[in-house]
């Protein structure tokens, strides 16, 4: 389904939810303590399955995250999966970048509910990128479902102002932090994706971390590159594609994001 049409249908759902609550309201999910807008599409998704995109703490633990891992959240949005994976491997580091004030004063909001788990989660509002490229003054980063702002022509998310960020590279902040090792990676940065990895080259290469990405082709002509470029530099750091249903190797990577609808975009996981 594109994700113009899943708006579309939590735009219905959140008519029906206003009803019986309130659009701003405190919940516990899961054992996670949220400050949701339900006018939010994301907020709306875990008030009513608990969390949103559940698949990737399932990855983590099909790949055996136990404790003290390190994980790296490349576009934590408000924690979404940060705290999750708190929950889900005990004593790891969670390192969280988001780079929006919107998203990130959220994210902080939501820590401050979950104490047992924050102590483990690392907040940094930055954007990672590559040093050839400016950071941008706002990005997508909001799926407002009443708000009448501009909005994306395909998705529909709605630009965040990155005004207090400060742009760095993947390599530079793993440098900056003196981190030796990581155990995963989850990047979902809205057709960036080329961006932060080019900007991690050197310890990607050296480490090669397993890595849950989103794909999402048709946004990267919007970002000065295409599907051609970003799969030869994956192929350059040495990963392989795999099939998240069943972890099995995607030898024919390129018919995979043919078959990926315009609009549209699916997650996958490189190792």
């Amino acid at each position: 389904m594109k994700t113009k049409q899943k708006i579309f249908l939590a735009k219905i759902i959140f008519k029906i939810i206003r009803i019986f609550f309130p659009k701003k309201i405190k919940v516990k999910r899961n054992d996670i303590e949220w400050n949701l807008n339900l006018s939010e599409a994301i907020d709306l998704h875990i008030f009513i399955f608990g969390s949103f995109e559940k698949e990737i703490t399932s990855i983590a633990k099909k790949l055996q995250l136990q404790k003290y891992n390190q994980i790296i959240d490349i576009g934590a949005n408000f924690g979404v999966q940060s705290l999750q994976f708190a929950k889900n491997f005990n004593d790891s580091k969670i390192y969280s970048i988001e780079p929006t004030n919107y998203a990130f004063n959220k994210f902080i909001k939501n820590l401050e509910l979950n104490p047992k788990l924050s102590k483990n989660i690392y907040p940094f509002q930055m954007f990672l990128g590559s040093k050839e490229k400016e950071m941008p003054t706002s990005i997508y980063s909001s799926w407002n479902l009443e708000s009448k702002e501009t909005k994306h022509f395909k998705h529909l998310g709605e630009k965040k102002s990155t005004e207090k960020s400060n742009l760095l590279t993947l390599d530079e902040f793993i440098v900056l932090n003196k981190i030796s090792n990581v155990d995963f990676i989850k990047l979902d940065v809205d057709g960036f994706e080329y961006n932060v990895l080019s900007g991690g080259m050197n310890f990607l290469k050296e480490k090669k971390p397993p890595i849950f990405m989103e794909l999402a082709p048709y946004l990267y002509n919007e970002y000065g590159y295409n599907t051609e470029k970003i799969l030869k530099l994956i192929n350059s750091l040495n990963y392989n594609f795999y099939d998240l249903k069943n972890l099995k190797k995607i030898f024919d990577i390129d018919q995979k994001m043919t078959n990926i609808k315009d609009g549209s975009s699916e997650n996958i996981l490189l190792m």
